[in-house]
């Protein structure tokens, strides 16, 4: 039969060894943790990018939707314009020709 001394120092090891154990445990449980930590990171940021890209491509789409609608509202209101000032045309000529004709 073991002695106390045997059994403490036995004890001893087995702590020390449970304690190696722990610690080694917890250290690859603590990289673990950092590389899929670094995993998520990495994803977070590719989907953040592509979401990004997204609603430029989106945006920049609108933008050009609006600006076509915008380009034929003013194309609208020039060809207004145009046909007004054609119609009026030969009124305008007839009064720039009394004009020059009576201050002759």
């Amino acid at each position: 039969m073991p002695t106390v001394i045997e059994r403490i120092s036995a004890a001893e090891a087995d702590a020390e060894a449970l304690r190696k154990n722990a610690s080694e445990a917890a250290r690859s449980a603590e990289a673990a943790a950092e590389d899929e930590a670094a995993a998520s990171l990495k994803i977070a940021r590719e989907e953040a990018k592509a979401g990004l890209a997204l609603a430029a491509a989106m945006a920049e789409k609108e933008a050009g939707a609006e600006a076509a609608r915008i380009l034929e509202r003013r194309r609208a209101e020039a060809a207004e314009l145009l046909a007004k000032a054609e119609k009026n045309l030969p009124a305008a000529a007839d009064l720039i020709t009394e004009t020059i004709l009576f201050k002759l």
